[in-house]
């Protein structure tokens, strides 16, 4: 069948996005899991980098994308009111669970400096709320990577409201909302899986060859400039570099992406639940000193498999039920993360 038509089609445009969502909070998960042994042990911090220098501008890319398609000042602010609560919501769980399960001294309730992985739902319903008016400016994508260049020398900005990474992503979600469908089919039809390929193998190559000079919290967006080595490049050809590598590599993925039903395809109308509940299963793991175990080849790929196993067990049927129980359905579908 001819790659555009099949692309197209509704069901087949389902399937490609599910599909790309499901390839994205497993990397997700991947990448949290594996994190506590990047500062010991190269090959995972390797896998690390790779999967930080794509991952969340793509995500943000996505959610940037499905923003066009409020169509009324109703569904606008149900949408704000749905991401709103399930920060609230998520945010006030995290935090009691380092109170009184992790047992964190002096942790306390916050909501205006986002916990970890929260970030994410602060920083969306920031660039929701500011998209509108970004949105109607010439040039908006090249001023606000400007911004976030400039932002990196500022030192009072960071985890307060998730501000640094709010600016540092922003310019990834507005080239979603500007992004139209016949973009991504239009590179998806000339430009060849084979030579996608090839680009993503000299892309890990250059990330390979700078894995132990690199400093992984780059790709955070959260650090400011004085923070962070910069390999003496001027810290501003650093940020440009991660731009650079992120859409280069979003692309590849947004290719090589199938637009069939597969096996794991409908796992990818299901990922609230796992964004919202795999950071739990981690920290409890990292409390009873679980990675210390991890030492050898077998017991690496085994991380990467326990991965995969928590994003299968949190995509279940059943957890999509407990959070609805947890969330109104009502606001539910407001930010499922399948439609955003």
């Amino acid at each position: 069948m001819d790659m555009e038509l099949n692309i197209n089609s509704a069901k087949c445009r389902s399937c490609y996005f599910d599909n790309l969502k499901i390839l994205l909070i497993t990397l997700v998960v991947v990448g949290h899991t594996i994190e506590p042994l990047i500062g010991s042990n190269p090959n995972i911090k390797l896998i690390y980098n790779f999967i930080y220098s794509f991952h969340m501008p793509l995500f943000v890319f996505i959610s940037g994308y499905f923003s066009k398609n409020i169509s009324s000042d109703k569904k606008f602010f149900s949408k704000i009111t749905g991401i709103l609560m399930y920060y609230i919501i998520f945010q006030l769980l995290y935090c009691l669970f380092n109170i009184y399960v992790l047992k964190e001294e002096n942790f306390k309730i916050t909501f205006v400096n986002p916990y970890w992985i929260t970030w994410y739902l602060l920083s969306l319903v920031i660039w929701s709320l500011i998209l509108p008016y970004f949105s109607k400016i010439k040039y908006s994508v090249i001023i606000t990577l400007v911004i976030s260049i400039l932002s990196g020398y500022d030192n009072n900005i960071g985890y307060y409201l998730s501000l640094s990474r709010t600016i540092t992503f922003f310019p990834y979600f507005l080239m979603g909302y500007f992004c139209k469908e016949y973009h991504i089919d239009t590179v998806r039809k000339y430009i060849r899986k084979k030579y996608a390929v090839l680009g993503l193998l000299i892309v890990f190559l250059l990330i390979y060859l700078l894995n132990d000079k690199i400093d992984y919290r780059w790709f955070y967006g959260s650090y400011s400039y004085s923070q962070l080595d910069s390999l003496n490049y001027p810290e501003y050809i650093m940020r440009i570099f991660t731009y650079f590598i992120a859409v280069t590599i979003s692309t590849i993925v947004l290719i090589l992406i199938p637009d069939k039903n597969l096996l794991f395809t409908k796992l990818g109308s299901r990922t609230i639940a796992v964004y919202g509940f795999h950071g739990f299963i981690i920290k409890i793991l990292v409390k009873y000193n679980f990675f210390n175990y991890v030492d050898s080849l077998i017991s690496e790929v085994s991380i990467i498999i326990l991965s995969l196993l928590i994003v299968m067990l949190l995509s279940s049927q059943f957890m999509n039920k407990i959070t609805k129980i947890i969330i109104h359905p009502k606001f539910f579908e407001q930010i499922n993360l399948s439609k955003i």
